[in-house]
């Protein structure tokens, strides 16, 4: 988004120059500039179109494509930017330095896999995600190009199959894995239920967890336009799943999770 503002600002400054001979004509450049400002960002929306239409949605892929998965953060990021969200990592020393892992978080917004993946962006980063969100225009051809999972909750058999293809890509080190283990969006920094299945992935490929959180994300809308965002977002602690099975990883990791979430809680 700032890309694009600066395009704006000068194209607009460049239109002004040449069409502005008197102080009462000033009122071309705000008008020029939020012109240009659509024009550019349709612009941008309509060549990332172009780059990802042709990927057939619903195959499958062994590993995430460099190219296609630098798009989707750089998309994630323009929204975020035009969201006027201000994110405060912390705990990002405590990443495996090498190897994949299973990263997990809790879930308050559509927005927390957007700023969670712009800040991971070094790391390849595929997310089990809702059926309806591969429904999603452009964003659906450039989550299967980046081995995004679909998984439907509500049939045990098929998540098993999306639990099993996570651990391939941990296997593999093909990618990172992301996941949300109370399954859908709280509306609250109270922890829901997890899902035990989800650690299934680490726990198969052996592969350390990534234990973190987010808070501030679901005021994003409630802000926008006219407030920034600040959003928080915690890596806690690495946890190695090691011989435990998953029914003794979730009450650690809950309360792991849980403990931050209420310093966020307290401050209001």
């Amino acid at each position: 988004m700032p890309i694009v503002a600066a395009l704006s600002v000068a194209a607009a400054g460049v239109f002004s120059a040449l069409k502005i001979s008197d102080p009462a004509q000033l009122w071309m450049f705000p008008v020029s500039f939020a012109v240009c400002l659509i024009a550019f960002s349709l612009l941008y929306w309509l060549l990332l179109w172009l780059c990802c239409f042709y990927i057939p949605v619903g195959k499958e892929y062994e590993k995430p494509s460099r190219f296609h998965l630098f798009l989707l953060n750089a998309a994630y990021w323009f929204v975020c930017s035009a969201a006027r969200v201000k994110v405060h990592a912390a705990g990002l020393e405590k990443l495996p330095a090498e190897g994949r892992f299973l990263f997990v978080s809790n879930h308050l917004s559509r927005f927390d896999n957007m700023v969670q993946c712009v800040v991971l962006r070094k790391t390849p980063l595929a997310f089990i995600s809702k059926p309806s969100n591969f429904k999603i225009p452009i964003g659906r051809h450039l989550m299967t190009r980046c081995c995004y999972i679909s998984i439907d909750r509500d049939s045990p058999k098929k998540a098993a199959k999306s639990i099993q293809k996570a651990a391939k890509l941990l296997e593999t080190g093909a990618a990172s894995v992301g996941v949300y283990p109370e399954g859908h969006r709280g509306s609250s920094y109270d922890l829901q239920e997890f899902k035990a299945g989800c650690f299934k992935a680490a726990s198969k490929s052996g592969c350390p967890i990534v234990v973190s959180t987010i808070c501030g994300t679901e005021k994003i809308h409630k802000n926008f336009p006219l407030r920034r965002t600040d959003v928080y977002f915690d890596i806690l602690e690495v946890i190695k799943p090691e011989d435990r099975k998953t029914t003794e990883l979730v009450p650690i990791i809950k309360e792991i999770m849980q403990d931050n979430l209420n310093k966020y809680k307290e401050r209001g």
